[in-house]
């Protein structure tokens, strides 16, 4: 079995997007081993990162960077045993193809999804809907193997914790650990700064990538500090980093 990762803003970041990529992989890496999940493997593809595993890698659902993922049946580029894998996804109700090549091999995609699914149809007698389908049964074509699945997670999306510097949250209230999720969303690897007790656990299941530190003051190195204020609460500050307030506007 091979899990497909798809990933939705590091696709508009042009000449960084290697930078990005890498960074999403390394997290990958690391949730996969902290919730002790086998794999063999762990690469990118054009647009696309694949995980070598059996398992179905639910905790990907918390790693920010990460649109959405499928667990998908790995078979050669062939086109009848294309058709038999789509057609064991198959399960009942009405269906559609939607292949997408991802090097262009075979034919065309429109031929590909009107092949796959006449056999289908032959085979099952089930109808074809190709806005409201009951099952979607996706291929993906590369040059090496094709991948086939029916099924989508939706993932963290965002940016990969880690592409863009580090910032410390002060631990105030509760919207502070709604703050540091906020950031970490954004790409930002982030510290706490302890000002009141404040349970911060929730955040332990997104923290791949990385480990959560907590002090007593805001260190040196961080390049911002984030508060939890809102527009009805702003606070003057003697603080000589910059300030950002991700929840300025709930």
């Amino acid at each position: 079995m091979v899990v497909i990762v798809r990933y939705a803003e590091i696709a508009l970041k042009g000449k960084n997007r290697s930078t990005f990529e890498k960074q999403l992989v390394r997290n990958i890496k690391d949730c996969l081993k902290k919730n002790n999940v086998k794999f063999n493997h762990v690469e990118r593809i054009t647009g696309r990162i694949l995980i070598g595993t059996d398992d179905e890698c639910v905790c990907l659902k918390n790693v920010f960077g990460i649109a959405n993922f499928s667990s998908s049946h790995k078979v050669d580029v062939d086109f009848d045993k294309i058709k038999e894998e789509a057609l064991r996804q198959y399960t009942s109700g009405t269906f559609r193809i939607t292949s997408n090549r991802i090097d262009k091999v075979l034919m065309n995609s429109d031929d590909l999804n009107k092949e796959v699914g006449a056999y289908v149809v032959e085979k099952t007698g089930a109808k074809v809907s190709l806005k409201n389908p009951d099952v979607n049964i996706c291929i993906e074509v590369t040059e090496r193997f094709a991948l086939v699945y029916s099924s989508k997670t939706e993932g963290a999306k965002g940016l990969p914790v880690g592409v863009e510097g580090v910032v410390a949250v002060l631990l105030e209230d509760e919207d502070s650990v709604l703050a540091a999720k906020l950031m970490m969303k954004r790409g930002c690897n982030v510290v706490l700064v302890k000002v009141n007790y404040v349970d911060y656990s929730e955040l332990e299941k997104y923290s791949y990538g990385f480990a959560i530190k907590v002090f007593d003051s805001v260190p040196d190195k961080v390049s911002a500090v984030v508060t939890s204020e809102k527009l009805e609460n702003i606070k003057e500050r003697n603080i000589e980093k910059p300030i950002l307030r991700p929840l300025i506007a709930s």
